[in-house]
């Protein structure tokens, strides 16, 4: 039997775009508009709007709404501000992280939690698991009857104020959330992205969402399908649940326990970055010293056009995972790199993920 594909509900509005569709993640999603390399060069250059609705979206409502978000996550989600967001990690009995979120307080007992496709029953099972006895709070699942969509570049801010909402930028620093309206209709805003520019991800109903994305591409804001954000995410080097963090990795082999402000865990292996001879090899091709020991294996891998090269993200022995350490995948040389593989180089610096 085939596994159920999720349908965006924007799909008809990526159609009337030019979108060309395919499945990924669980997701029928529009891979590119006819041409990813300039869809890519907006994103970089300029401002490029986007569909996260494949993401999950959980809203957590009630007086004891903090509490069920603490006990779920890892870090201090339940502490977080009004007006606030924030990455945590959702980790299993073994410690391995089984979602990345981004939950934000978007009132003083609600939390909106946005996490990987693939993973969006496991949230919200832990988030009902977290529910205590006598508790007060309503757990809802706002995948299907919200939508989301992304505006980064670094002209993400000034596309914003000219056509979406003027105050919104002024209002909002790094990782911080607010409503606002958008032709008279409610939507949340949160400011970060997963792109290595500055950006905003907002929530909204789905004729709303249509009707922005509309507005933004009749004022010649381009619109940037998966190719051009996956590229941009693996230069960032921020993992994927597929396939980065699916093989079971804890917080330090993810290399995100300082990031996210988390117990480490697991050691003895590492998420490094990679640059790679030629082109793009299969999630899973080993990874093996110049003696031929496998050392780990290739997880993501692409053609980075903000590198002009092939690069991606590896599971390695911590040992072997070190800047500049000279490798082999696939037959190719693989050289082990710092992080994040691109970073914006003019004045102002980018949202940190």
């Amino acid at each position: 039997m085939s596994e159920l594909v999720m349908r965006l509900a924007l799909r008809e509005t990526h159609a009337a775009f030019g979108a060309a569709f395919g499945v990924r993640r669980g997701w029928e999603v529009p891979l590119h508009y006819g041409d990813p390399g300039a869809e890519y060069a907006a994103l970089r250059e300029a401002a490029a709007a986007f569909d996260l609705s494949w993401r999950s979206r959980v809203m957590v409502t009630g007086p004891d709404a903090g509490e069920v978000v603490a006990a779920a996550l890892v870090g201090r989600a339940g502490e977080l501000e009004e007006g606030r967001a924030g990455r945590f990690a959702l980790l299993d009995r073994e410690g391995t992280i089984a979602d990345l979120v981004l939950a934000a307080r978007t009132g003083s007992a609600a939390f909106l939690l946005s996490g990987e496709p693939e993973r969006r029953g496991v949230l919200a099972a832990a988030l009902e698991a977290a529910v205590g006895e006598g508790y007060e709070v309503r757990i809802e699942d706002r995948t299907v009857t919200t939508c989301g969509v992304g505006l980064a570049g670094p002209g993400a801010a000034a596309a914003m104020a000219q056509h979406v909402a003027e105050a919104l930028p002024g209002r909002l620093g790094a990782l911080q959330c607010a409503a606002f309206e958008f032709h008279g209709f409610r939507a949340l805003a949160v400011r970060g992205s997963s792109t290595g520019e500055d950006g905003f991800e907002l929530v909204l109903a789905p004729a709303v969402g249509s009707h922005l994305l509309g507005t933004l591409r009749a004022a010649g804001v381009a619109v940037a399908g998966w190719e051009a954000l996956e590229a941009a995410r693996v230069e960032a080097c921020i993992p994927a649940w597929s396939p980065d963090l699916e093989a079971g990795l804890s917080p330090a082999e993810a290399d995100l326990d300082v990031l996210l402000g988390i117990p480490g865990g697991r050691e003895g292996r590492i998420l490094a970055a990679f640059l790679l001879e030629g082109e793009p090899v299969a999630p899973g091709t080993p990874v093996v010293d110049g003696e031929g020991r496998p050392v780990g294996e290739v997880r993501s891998c692409l053609r980075a056009p903000g590198l002009k090269a092939t690069a991606g993200l590896a599971i390695m022995e911590t040992a072997a995972a070190y800047p500049g350490a000279a490798l082999r995948a696939g037959g190719a040389q693989l050289l082990v790199a710092a992080k994040p593989l691109y970073r914006r180089r003019t004045e102002g610096s980018p949202q940190r993920w």
